[in-house]
């Protein structure tokens, strides 16, 4: 097993080709747009229960809900909301618990060179 210092020095050293942080820059992208998105419309469906939050508020709820911490500090009333709040729970499952770290896995920790015959892997 890699130790994550052995892993940063070598990615360091050997940078990764560049299709690869190509991809990686187009998945934090596609991140970002997904929270961006997701910010406005909780605040479109807060709105229409009859509350207000800041921009800050509506990134910091998507966020603890896509990565399943779920404070529940701010919570809908309504069942739109709570459909709503199950699909970014469940998007944040796919999206960061399963595809961020197999992006990392097969682009860059798998694919770092080895000082060793790859072979013995």
């Amino acid at each position: 097993m890699k130790s994550l210092p052995a892993v940063l020095t070598t990615l360091v050293r050997a940078r990764p080709p560049q299709r690869n942080l190509r991809l990686l820059i187009w998945f934090l992208l596609a991140l970002a747009a997904m929270v961006a998105v997701y910010s406005i419309l909780f605040h479109l469906l807060m709105l229409r229960e009859g509350r207000e939050f800041s921009w800050i508020t509506g990134a910091y709820w998507t966020l603890t809900v896509m990565s399943t911490l779920g404070f529940g500090d701010i919570t809908f009333v309504s069942d739109l909301g709570r459909l709503f709040s199950m699909w970014v729970l469940l998007s944040g499952i796919v999206f960061l618990l399963v595809l961020l770290p197999f992006t990392f896995i097969n682009f860059f920790y798998a694919r770092a060179p080895c000082k060793v015959p790859c072979s013995s892997r």
